[in-house]
């Protein structure tokens, strides 16, 4: 028992590694439209590119984080699958704009189910299951349930911050980028 909260809790680190991980981005895309800072945004959260969150994030933002060398390819894996549709852009002349966006990824509450199943099954000894053969669990639930997605609609919210359009990172949407699970960071 004690094994499947580590796996759980794992899993859960994975999630929250967007708020942590990342590499080095060069390129800057032009933030000097809403739609354009939301797209970069949610571009760099698939990469889970930190260095590039915090170009469209302001720094008091959660998704804002001074750490940008971690490892990223297990949080890669989770995130790597997201796809959007950006559907309006609403700005007023006080500097906030809203961006309607369908946002895609897969059901993470259906992988854990999966992921669940797997632990419990694996071999009948839980507790000689290291954290490699977890994340090679994880992976093949996460492969085995790539067509179940969800999609949900967000509103975003942006702000103008010294000319540049900054998205306010909410628990809704990260929920939503995390494919329906609340990461804890």
């Amino acid at each position: 028992m004690r094994k499947i909260l580590l796996l759980l809790t794992s899993v859960m680190m994975v999630l929250g590694m967007a708020a942590c991980g990342g590499g080095g981005g060069e390129e800057k895309q032009d933030t000097n439209t809403p739609e354009a800072a939301v797209a970069g945004y949610l571009d760099a959260f698939k990469a889970v590119d930190q260095a590039k969150i915090n170009e469209y994030v302001a720094e008091d933002d959660m998704m804002y984080s001074e750490d940008t060398e971690e490892d990223i390819s297990e949080a890669q894996i989770v995130f790597g699958n997201i796809t959007y549709e950006i559907k309006s852009v609403n700005t007023d002349t006080e500097g906030v704009a809203i961006v309607t966006t369908d946002i895609t990824n897969i059901d993470m509450t259906a992988v854990m189910q999966s992921l669940m199943t797997a632990a419990m099954t694996e071999s009948g000894d839980i507790e000689a299951m290291d954290e490699e053969k977890s994340m090679e669990m994880l992976k093949q639930a996460i492969e085995d349930n790539k067509d179940n997605t969800i999609t949900k609609t967000v509103d975003i919210e942006l702000t103008q911050v010294e000319d540049k359009w900054k998205v306010k990172s909410t628990d809704e949407l990260v929920t939503v980028l995390s494919g329906g699970i609340a990461p804890t960071f």
